[in-house]
């Protein structure tokens, strides 16, 4: 494949997975969760977005997961889409992950079951919910921003890294190798002429 059959590829599984990341949050976080506790009540609502939490970040952390190698894999075919910028990308994509990662298996369960122990950890729960919505909005945020760096991204200016058949390859291969022979090392034999040359 050419580089820009290349670009097209990744920044659409990019582009896919960043839009799902970051619509996943908005339907969940303004849409599912007033809904549900509006309609439903307090407990009963509560219920039921603890049963949607787990696929909810999973679903980021697959979305992550997705958006980042192909994130990193454009500017690899166009050198000139090289420079800070590319790692300052992953390690943002990098962090939302993490993030999503520890909201969904470690502070998720932690919620869960101050809900579940009542009255008695009230606070805790508030607590720990309060943690969760901030981390959802950093999240939100970053892939927000990731959404608008991709979409002022300057177009390349090349046609990328031109990637040799294998026929090519093997010519220029033979070229190198034989442009690059080292001289013979053999001695050649003296003439029988020669003043040191000794007859059998």
């Amino acid at each position: 494949m050419t580089a820009p059959s290349l670009m097209v590829v990744f920044d659409s599984i990019y582009l896919i997975a960043m839009a799902a990341w970051v619509g996943s949050i908005l339907f969940f976080s303004f849409g599912v969760t007033p809904v549900v506790s509006n309609a439903f009540g307090a407990e009963s609502g509560g219920k039921f977005i603890q049963a949607l939490s787990p696929p909810y970040y999973l679903w980021g952390a697959i979305s992550g997961a997705v958006a980042l190698p192909s994130a990193v894999a454009v500017p690899l075919a166009f050198p000139e889409l090289r420079g800070p910028w590319v790692g300052i990308q992953a390690l943002v994509i990098l962090a939302a992950t993490l993030i999503t990662l520890y909201t969904g298996n470690s502070l998720t369960p932690a919620i869960n079951a101050a809900r579940d122990a009542g009255p008695v950890a009230r606070d805790r729960f508030d607590r720990l919910n309060r943690r969760s919505v901030r981390l959802n909005r950093v999240v939100l945020i970053l892939g927000i921003g990731l959404l608008i760096a991709f979409a002022s991204r300057p177009r390349p200016k090349t046609a990328g890294i031109i990637e040799l058949t294998p026929t090519e390859r093997a010519a220029a291969r033979a070229d190198y190798l034989r442009r690059n022979q080292p001289p013979s090392t053999e001695f050649a034999k003296p003439h029988p002429d020669h003043p040191g040359h000794s007859p059998n």
